[in-house]
């Protein structure tokens, strides 16, 4: 099950870290915690994805399949794993240690809440409905109703067909939304996806106008229902392009009105822990509109170490009772997932600009990236093997679904 003898097990001074997934997102936490001599352990599904087991600050990494709060009961037991504090890195992880709250909680600090609170973000169908109860913009949206009960040849084109919980359509498909831009598009990829969720998981939703550059972040490290931490960030980039599965580019801005209303979304619902809540601007009204909240570690949380709010130390310390340092003096950053954003610039409408940019924010922010560390290489570079021998796979998942015939 695990590939290493601990370097430490057993009781220890200070209360360390379970790290539920291995990739990028999971390697930030590793390197934030691991840096401060808080020992910090990973659990993953998969070693072949999993970059964080590579870290010099990883302890322990245990590769398992078996069910993931029985797992961490057990480990948990067997090696006195009291007070530690468990990070999940994806959804299926928060889903888990949500519906398992109060067992797991028995043990561990849980930096995920109980399912009154994480259902708000795990499912967008809530997520919009607590946003319209609040008047925080939302994008026009459609769900509940069967196709064939909509006048679909009246709906607002170009549209995007999204599930309302993520995790149960992306980890089969690779693929976050899907382009609609004609009625009868829009009943063919219907039916597509009706072959891997309910078709009442299926949200119908106006395309707002513009990329990736018209997204923007509110980030929050939240203590029991209070913001006491937050940034702002744009989107420059995403991968793919026109509907990123994630970013590529992202720097610290400015934004009343997004931290206005992500601070509103997440106090709300009663948040503990460390959450993103994702809006697009929408030039043809001028609003800020709620697109996604993930209750969890995103995929660019790292840049807030070079902003001066390391999310991840801060929620270890508020669950280890020693309270939130509320981060160091802000400052202007940017944070780049050297693989993928790569291939965005290549892809890009404007490569030269986009270059540009890239090279303006090295020189006039305090840069950071997703894997490459002086002081942590090994992770960086084994992302190369790891994303050549999966990288065939995630983009077939997304052709055969494309390619997918609406009836046998």
């Amino acid at each position: 099950m695990d590939a290493a003898v601990p370097r430490a097990t057993g009781v220890q001074k200070r209360p360390g870290a379970v790290v539920l997934g291995g990739n990028f997102v999971g390697l930030g936490i590793v390197r934030s915690l691991g840096r401060r001599g808080i020992p910090t352990w990973v659990i993953d599904t998969d070693r072949s994805k999993s970059i964080a087991q590579f870290s010099r600050f990883t302890e322990r990494f245990i590769e398992s399949r078996e069910n993931l709060h029985e797992l961490l009961l057990n480990e948990g037991r067997t090696h006195h794993l009291d007070g530690w504090v468990v990070f999940p890195v994806n959804d299926e992880c928060v889903e888990t240690l949500s519906a398992n709250h109060a067992a797991l909680s028995s043990m561990y600090q849980l930096v995920t809440p109980p399912p009154e609170v994480t259902k708000f973000a795990l499912d967008k169908r809530l997520t919009y409905q607590r946003a319209g109860e609040l008047g925080i913009a939302v994008p026009w949206t459609s769900f509940g109703t069967p196709l064939a009960d909509l006048d679909t040849a009246s709906l607002p084109y170009p549209l995007i067909l999204k599930p309302g919980i993520n995790h149960h359509f992306f980890p089969k498909t690779n693929l976050k939304a899907l382009a609609v831009d004609t009625e009868a598009e829009l009943q063919m990829r219907y039916a597509q996806m009706s072959r891997y969720i309910p078709p009442t998981e299926i949200l119908i939703q106006e395309r707002i106008p513009g990329g990736g550059e018209s997204q923007f972040s509110f980030c929050g490290l939240c203590n029991g229902g209070r913001v006491e931490a937050w940034l702002v960030a744009q989107r420059r980039r995403q991968y793919p392009i026109d509907f990123g599965n994630a970013s590529t580019f992202v720097e610290t801005t400015v934004q009343p009105d997004v931290e206005s209303a992500g601070r509103q979304f997440l106090e709300s619902i009663g948040f503990d822990g460390i959450a993103e809540v994702e809006f697009k601007f929408d030039v043809r009204d001028g609003r800020y509109k709620i697109l996604d909240a993930n209750p969890r570690p995103w995929g660019w949380h790292t840049l807030g170490n070079a902003a001066g709010i390391d999310f991840a130390y801060e929620a270890w310390r508020l669950k280890t009772g020693l309270g939130s340092a509320k981060g160091g003096k802000r400052t202007q950053a940017a944070w780049c997932r050297e693989m993928t954003d790569v291939l965005a610039l290549l892809k890009s409408r404007d490569r030269g600009a986009e270059i540009k940019r890239l090279l303006n924010a090295i020189r006039t922010r305090k840069f950071t990236s997703a894997t490459f560390s002086l002081s942590d290489p090994i992770p960086f570079f084994a992302e190369f093997v790891l994303w050549a021998s999966s990288g065939i796979s995630r983009q077939k998942k997304a052709k055969d679904f494309l390619q997918l015939q609406p009836a046998e």
